[in-house]
């Protein structure tokens, strides 16, 4: 009999299923609305990034292998949550007088019931509950929202520990910002007073719960942190820590963006004519048309930052983009969807389209006095020192807007 080619150190089969797990998870649509599971965040500028879709972390040669397992091990974990809520809701039904409501009645495109879900905030916030259940022991003819979590034993322990030291009702607040406020939202919505959740170690082998009670004064409160995260458009909220290395930015997938000033993904929900509008869409304030929700991840040759997105302070509102000036530099640089004639009333040092920003310059502190190389390229010139012949080169060469040679940069 062959020996086995034993290799403690890997096994390329499951290397290449957890490369499988990581492809799957790209692919995954992105969100497009406010999720109720995460506006309990604490860092109200990482909801601001992510309703915005600043940043997708691609996996590929630039992630280190820290990333790669934390991502996986994420991957995994929220699989296994899945099937513990499929085994828990199964045996909570074997319990006589007990009965779960988990869908609204309707299927999906692939025959699969769809979860009871709501939304609010001109559809913009959102949010699915695991379902609803009536007839638990504790309180048999109160309906409670039924939620399921799957966590590792230490903070299944740490929640048992918390009913214990300030009592059921207010264990879930100090357990878990986020799911405090999930419970809250799904309450409110479902007009119900009660919240029962069931935490889970992964396989399932110990289960605790925990009730919570209904309160309007919190939950419209964190109704009114939705909204400000959704409309105010222009106002970026402030950092939870100035701290890179703070435990909450350390991993954050928007850190490059927030605290290096690193330039956000370009697309519709960056870009400063998209407007948030009623049904959950977005409208383009450029052309005035809905934007197609396939195409909100994409964006156009139109693109330009929403300001609130680029770290440097915004002087003024061009017609075709935004001027911005870095005072440490005694900079005034341009964001325009066209680096051709640069408007010669504005003293701008530099000008860049987003795209431009996003994949040459990389971060604010990357910029420098400069005309873009594609406008150079294109007429072949070079940059003159002084200011008069600067604006007569660009005079004598503009017969029209946009010179022929500009098209398609």
């Amino acid at each position: 009999m062959a020996k086995l080619n034993v290799n403690l150190s890997s096994d390329p089969t499951l290397e290449a299923m957890d490369q499988q797990i990581l492809k799957k998870k790209e692919a995954e649509k992105q969100r497009n609305y406010l999720g109720a599971s995460q506006i309990g965040n604490s860092c109200y500028r990482k909801l601001f990034y992510s309703f915005r879709g600043a940043e997708k972390i691609l996996f590929n040669e630039t992630c280190d292998e820290t990333e790669l397992d934390m991502e996986i091990n994420r991957v995994k974990a929220a699989e296994d949550g899945h099937y513990q809520e499929l085994a828990i809701i199964k045996n909570l039904r074997t319990i006589p007088g007990i009965e779960i409501f988990n869908d609204d009645g309707t299927v999906d495109e692939n025959g699969n019931p769809n979860q009871i879900g709501f939304q609010m905030l001109l559809g913009h916030f959102r949010g699915h509950v695991d379902g609803v259940i009536t007839g638990i022991l504790q309180s048999p003819g109160t309906p409670h929202v039924l939620e399921i979590k799957c966590r590792l034993e230490k903070f299944i322990n740490k929640l048992e520990k918390l009913i214990a030291e300030h009592g059921e009702k207010n264990a879930l607040r100090e357990w878990e910002e986020e799911y405090y406020a999930q419970a809250q939202i799904y309450m409110h919505e479902m007009k119900l007073t009660r919240h029962y959740l069931v935490a889970s170690t992964p396989g399932g082998r110990r289960q605790i719960s925990v009730r919570t009670e209904y309160n309007r004064k919190e939950a419209e409160a964190i109704i009114e942190k939705a909204k400000s995260i959704i409309f105010d458009n222009w106002i970026l909220p402030e950092r939870i820590s100035d701290k890179r290395e703070f435990y909450k930015c350390k991993w954050c997938e928007y850190q490059e963006i927030c605290h290096d000033g690193a330039f956000p993904l370009v697309n519709c929900k960056t870009c400063r004519y998209s407007e948030p509008v009623q049904g959950g869409q977005r409208e383009c304030g450029f052309n005035k048309e809905i934007i197609p929700e396939e195409t909100l991840h994409v964006g156009c040759k139109y693109h330009v930052y929403n300001p609130a997105l680029i770290q440097a302070k915004l002087i003024e509102h061009l017609e075709e983009g935004c001027l911005y000036r870095i005072e440490s530099k005694n900079i005034n640089f341009a964001n325009v969807f066209l680096t051709g004639i640069p408007p010669l009333d504005k003293k701008i040092d530099a000008m860049y389209t987003s795209i431009e920003l996003r994949e040459k310059i990389k971060t604010v502190d990357n910029i420098n006095p400069q005309i873009s190389d594609n406008v150079k390229a294109a007429f072949a010139g070079t940059e003159c020192e002084d200011t008069k012949a600067e604006k007569k080169m660009w005079t004598d060469g503009m017969s029209k807007k946009i010179d022929p040679r500009l098209k398609g940069i």
